[in-house]
C-alpha cells in the first residue's frame, strides 16, 4: 500500500474516531484506534510533503480529542463521586428509618 492510500485510510479511521469521541462514544474510539495504529507504525519516516501535512493535521485532531476524553473522563469522575454520596445518604436513610 503506498503512502498515499495508508494516509487516506488513516485519515478516514481518524474522522470515525473524531465522529465517536465527539458523541461520546469512547469505546468505539478505543477500537478504531487500535484499528488505525498498525497503519500509523508502518508509515515510514520519509514521507512527501502532502502526507506530512495531513499526520500533522491528525496529530492535532488526536490531541483535541484528548484532551476532550480528559475532561470526559473528570466530568464521570464527578458524577460517580456524587453517585456514592447518593448512595451513601440513601443508605444512612434506611439505616435510621428502620428504628
Amino acid at each position: 500500500m503506498d503512502a498515499l492510500t495508508s494516509i487516506e485510510r488513516i485519515w478516514q479511521f481518524t474522522k470515525a474516531i473524531e465522529q465517536a469521541a465527539a458523541v461520546g462514544e469512547w469505546e468505539r474510539a478505543a477500537v478504531l484506534v487500535d484499528e488505525r495504529s498498525p497503519l500509523l507504525m508502518s508509515m515510514g519516516a520519509k514521507q512527501p510533503p502532502a502526507v506530512v501535512a495531513q499526520l500533522r493535521e491528525i496529530m492535532a485532531i488526536d490531541a483535541r480529542i484528548a484532551e476532550a476524553a480528559q475532561e470526559a473522563q473528570r466530568t464521570l469522575g464527578v458524577e460517580y463521586q456524587a453517585s456514592m454520596r447518593a448512595t451513601r445518604n440513601a443508605n444512612q436513610y434506611q439505616r435510621i428509618a428502620q428504628f
